[in-house]
């Protein structure tokens, strides 16, 4: 997995606007205000249709608005992921991630089940930061 530098500012891909996407948005936009350090890049906001991807994009920052998540968890330019889906999606979307050798915020409830949870924890400690 790719290791953030010290002041190297982080890729970041949000996937989902309801009202924790829009949490996450804002959270990335003023962590090194609050915290310091290096300000995120918000590259990627995904969402369902083209519309609310490019509206919510431009409304919180990102560079660009996406329909794909996983061309999102693949690209380059991203380092960590902020999975903010309905739970039921979230096992996939995590994986994905994992296996792409991003980092992901997700928020709780992790999963509809404990065997999915797991999954998820066990896939993440198979690639260390």
């Amino acid at each position: 997995m790719r290791s953030a530098l010290p002041g190297k500012s982080l890729g970041v891909a949000l996937i989902g606007t309801g009202f924790m996407g829009k949490c996450h948005a804002m959270a990335w936009h003023n962590v090194s205000t609050v915290f310091g350090g290096a300000r995120p890049r918000l590259e990627i906001l995904c969402d369902a249709t083209d519309e609310a991807a490019q509206d919510f994009a431009t409304q919180f920052g990102f560079a660009r608005g996406s329909t794909d998540w996983r061309a999102a968890v693949a690209d380059p330019a991203v380092d960590v992921v902020s999975i903010t889906t309905p739970n039921g999606m979230h096992r996939m979307m995590a994986e994905a991630a994992l296996e792409a050798g991003k980092h992901v915020w997700l928020e709780k409830p992790m999963a509809l089940t404990l065997g999915d949870a797991r999954a998820m924890a066990d896939l993440a400690t198979q690639h260390p930061d």
